[in-house]
């Protein structure tokens, strides 16, 4: 366990929460069991996260700085906007010392390691506090050898994506959801630093070295097995990115997954960061089932849809035609709820037995 999930939270998204870059801080207010008790956005201070997020019920309010932070008494400040390549900003480092002298840990999902930083470290040490560098990989990780098939009895379901930031994670959690609330026992595994911030573990596998990257999945999943019936795996990136398939190909091969639910936006048109058009939904399915049946048969068994700026009437036709097109179940998890989806894996389930 990273940090204890019962410490207060303020998130620090300046400049941009809900403005694209600001996934892991939205990811955390609407999953994480923590307390958020404000978050960082100088450009809308006076706002509540609500305000600026209808759907995620949260009424902690947004602030100029970590000054005004600090008068809601957070334990630790959460570092929650990225950039592609995980580097962090130099503007962020005054805000990080100071939140330190005023008696928070620091919470860092960036590929950038605070530890690292001769003076952030240094303040971290003279204060007493805590830099938890949340995507460093464990030590003595081990080459993948399908251990999931030999040693894991549990029902494996890995989210997949037509792109890297549609919403794999959060169908994942979604599913869990509803897992919960109809008492069926089942895990989430955290491959990435979103995540792992929310349940408290995990392994970010993008930053794992190539040989170990199948490795360390496979030992998340043999793990998460011995106590669930269902095991959901967060996925990564997509096969078809051209920066970010070798984390998807490893999450394949490590998890061996009974079953696939693919993820896509629907306003997506282009694998991100690039100008490189992505194929038809439908072309994903047997794309996925080939790379997958090298370790283990997987059907892509339903569709989540990230349907995040269309009306309620867009999405719902969005929906329908992505279930003609494909023939497989559908659903936007966050507007409809995940039974859709968890119904899938459980028929899925009884077939595989």
């Amino acid at each position: 366990m990273y940090y204890s999930q019962t410490a207060r939270l303020a998130v620090y998204a300046q400049g941009e929460f809900h403005k694209g870059k600001s996934k892991t801080a939205e990811g955390v207010i609407r999953y994480a069991p923590n307390p958020i008790v404000a978050v960082i956005d100088s450009t809308q201070t006076g706002k509540r996260v609500c305000d600026v997020i209808p759907d995620i019920k949260c009424d902690a309010p947004l602030v100029s700085s970590i000054d005004d932070a600090l008068q809601f008494k957070p334990d630790a400040l959460l570092l929650g906007t990225a950039w592609a390549g995980g580097g962090m900003p130099a503007q962020w480092k005054p805000d990080i010392i100071e939140a330190l002298e005023g008696g928070m840990d620091v919470i860092n999902g960036l590929h950038d390691f605070l530890c690292d930083d001769p003076q952030i470290a240094a303040t971290a040490a003279r204060c007493g506090r805590k830099l938890l560098d949340v995507r460093k990989p464990p030590n003595d990780l081990p080459v993948a050898s399908k251990r999931v098939l030999e040693s894991c009895n549990a029902h494996v379901v890995l989210t997949v994506g037509s792109d890297c930031s549609v919403g794999k994670m959060t169908a994942s959690l979604e599913i869990q959801k509803s897992a919960v609330r109809r008492k069926i026992n089942a895990g989430f595994v955290a491959t990435g630093q979103t995540g792992i911030m929310i349940c408290g573990s995990g392994i970010a596998v993008d930053r794992v070295i190539g040989d170990f990257m199948a490795g360390a999945v496979e030992q998340m999943v043999v793990e998460s097995g011995k106590n669930h019936d269902i095991v959901l795996v967060e996925g990564q990136g997509s096969l078809v990115h051209p920066g970010f398939s070798g984390v998807t190909l490893a999450l394949l091969h490590g998890a061996c997954p009974h079953a696939m639910i693919l993820c896509h936006k629907a306003t997506r048109k282009c694998t991100i960061s690039t100008e490189h058009p992505l194929p038809p939904l439908p072309a994903f399915v047997p794309l996925y089932e080939q790379m997958a049946s090298w370790m283990r048969p997987a059907k892509v068994i339903a569709i989540a849809v990230n349907t995040v700026g269309l009306t309620e009437e867009e999405a719902g036709a969005y929906v329908d035609d992505m279930s003609r097109q494909t023939g497989l179940p559908c659903c936007d998890p966050v507007r409809h709820g995940a039974d859709i989806l968890l119904d899938a894996i459980l028929t899925n389930q009884e077939k595989t037995r």
